[in-house]
């Protein structure tokens, strides 16, 4: 007998992403940016501060190192995944958690690939969870002992600060709600 893994779902996890300057540098911009945009995301069943819609980091200069920065990385965990495709970059928008913030399920239709990148991840803040992709057909499993990566309903992530996290955009995913006191300021991004 043998057991064969078929359809894994894999992420390309990548911590450092940026410099702590460059970091740094960037943080002090969105702090003007959420100072003179509204807030968009205006289909969001939530209150998170976000700029979906009302600032598109692919247009803003000074986002352009990170944005070549996504682009680079997700081509790259293309190629892992045996697509030689030139992947593109769309959309990329800002967002500022404080306690109680949370974000719905959901995914990124029409697009191949998401990608989030962690500015700023303070103690208590909200988790990155994605559902497992055959969620709920798996609810039948019954009697489980241990939760491990062939048996879970959900995984989720809690990373450092400068981290990016590619993932398919077909994975519904959400953020639970915050606790945090600084805030947990992240950019997400969109390619096909």
């Amino acid at each position: 007998m043998i057991i064969d893994i078929k359809f894994p779902t894999v992420f390309y996890v990548l911590e450092d992403s940026l410099s702590e300057k460059e970091n740094n540098d960037l943080l002090s911009k969105i702090s003007n940016i959420k100072n003179n945009t509204k807030r968009g995301g205006e289909n969001w069943l939530t209150d998170v501060y976000n700029t979906q819609g009302t600032h598109n980091l692919m247009e803003n200069k000074d986002f352009e190192n990170l944005c070549n920065n996504v682009t680079y990385h997700t081509n790259k965990f293309a190629k892992i995944l045996e697509s030689d495709y030139d992947y593109k970059c769309n959309e990329g928008w800002l967002n500022c958690y404080y306690k109680n913030d949370y974000q719905e399920y959901h995914t990124h239709p029409n697009y191949v690939f998401s990608a989030v990148y962690f500015f700023t991840n303070p103690e208590n803040s909200g988790k990155l969870v994605f559902e497992h992709p055959i969620e709920p057909d798996m609810c039948g499993l019954k009697n489980i002992t241990k939760l491990n990566t062939l048996n879970g309903y959900t995984s989720s992530y809690m990373p450092k600060p400068r981290t990016l996290i590619i993932f398919r955009s077909y994975l519904r995913h959400m953020v639970t709600r915050c606790n945090n006191i600084e805030p947990r300021i992240t950019a997400a991004f969109n390619l096909r």
